[in-house]
């Protein structure tokens, strides 16, 4: 088995195609090792405004967005400990790991919340919504758009709608999708929409984002025990001066100014989508190539990251381990589904010509295991 090591003088030698965190192009580490000004400096305001304006544009939405120095673990925390009262009742929407952790966060803070899904590979439709929505009054509901786990895209353009229309509060998880599959906002009345930037946004870990909408503000102010560190209204107050309530990750954000001009300004929101969309779909066409099967069922697949079925019955470990030699690193399948599935990350700066390298090279390791 391969054994990979920290690399003290060079850094990663790895090409990622990882679920996150992903290849970190050149030009963002330049942005990163830039020196910077105190996070109350005049300077540091600017590039937060930018920061936060850029974000306002990416989701379409002219809903406030906040900075946090988290994962975005951190924020579906957040809005659990922001948006439920005592004697509120959550729905948390699930179909797979990063569901159940949402409704785990909502245990755990003592929430009172019930769990609904469907079987892992499959996707949340309206009708399911609308089954479910029937049943009980829910003051917030909470559903993932890309399922990391599962490599399942839920509908959320077609299910969000169904849901503001019971008068419930909504937020979107779309760490695995934001910045690489649109997501309107507005037009949806999606309340908080969050995502960690070690995704489709190409940065390092350590930085979450989100929208935040007037009614989600205005139901946390009513919210008793809302924390510190999270608490939307104490970040509402810093974000109006264009700073956050304590030290943030001042490099990340430099970088992700940056980033989001790129994305904005010079490859395009609608070529980033289709690029990823394109990824997508050239990933499943392989897939079938190889007589392997897709986790997800048909037309609900991910743009951004492909769970695969371990239909040949491969030694997925091995194959992950090989891959490494050759300079590629996979994963193995999330939770209950390792060894029975392995993910193929497509996310990011990656374009079509690194994506068929780096399956020809797992093809040839597929034929050898086989």
């Amino acid at each position: 088995m391969t054994d990979v090591h920290f690399n003290k003088e060079k850094g990663s030698q790895l090409t990622l195609f990882t679920p996150g965190p992903v290849h970190v192009p050149e030009r963002v580490l330049k942005e990163l090792s830039k020196p910077n000004d105190t996070h109350r400096s005049k300077p540091y305001s600017e590039m937060h405004q930018i920061a936060t304006e850029g974000l306002q544009r990416l989701l379409d939405t002219k809903n406030e967005c906040l900075i946090f120095t988290s994962s975005a673990t951190g924020v579906m925390e957040a809005c659990v400990r922001n948006l439920i009262n005592d004697d509120d009742k959550a729905l948390f929407l699930s179909i797979g790991a990063f569901g159940d952790r949402w409704y785990d966060i909502g245990i755990s803070n003592g929430k009172n919340g019930i769990k609904e899904g469907v079987e892992w590979g499959h996707a949340i439709t309206g009708e399911f919504a609308k089954e479910v929505m029937d049943r009980d009054n829910y003051s917030v509901v909470f559903i993932q758009s890309n399922e990391t786990s599962t490599g399942v895209y839920n509908p959320v353009d077609k299910v969000v709608p169904i849901l503001k229309d019971y008068g419930t509060l909504v937020c979107v998880d779309a760490t695995s999708s934001m910045a690489g599959v649109k997501v309107e906002v507005d037009k949806l009345g999606i309340d908080v929409c969050l995502a960690s930037v070690q995704k489709c946004f190409a940065l390092p870990p350590g930085l979450a984002v989100c929208s935040v909408s007037d009614a989600a503000f205005e139901k946390a102010e009513k919210v008793k025990n809302r924390g510190f560190y999270f608490d939307f209204i104490g970040l509402k107050k810093r974000n109006a001066k264009h700073q956050t309530p304590t030290t943030p990750p001042i490099p990340q954000i430099r970088g992700l100014t940056a980033q989001l001009d790129y994305i904005l300004n010079e490859e395009g929101l609608e070529k980033r989508f289709e690029r990823h969309e394109q990824l997508g779909r050239r990933t499943r066409e392989w897939v079938h190539e190889m007589n392997l099967k897709m986790f997800p069922e048909k037309g609900y697949e991910s743009n951004t990251v492909s769970t695969i079925s371990n239909s040949l019955n491969l030694d997925i470990p091995k194959m992950v381990s090989m891959l490494l030699e050759k300079g590629y690193r996979i994963v193995n399948g999330y939770g209950n589904l390792v060894n029975k599935t392995f993910r193929i990350g497509h996310m990011g700066e990656i374009n079509l010509n690194d994506l068929e390298k780096m399956l020809k090279v797992l093809t040839e390791i597929i034929k050898e295991l086989k």
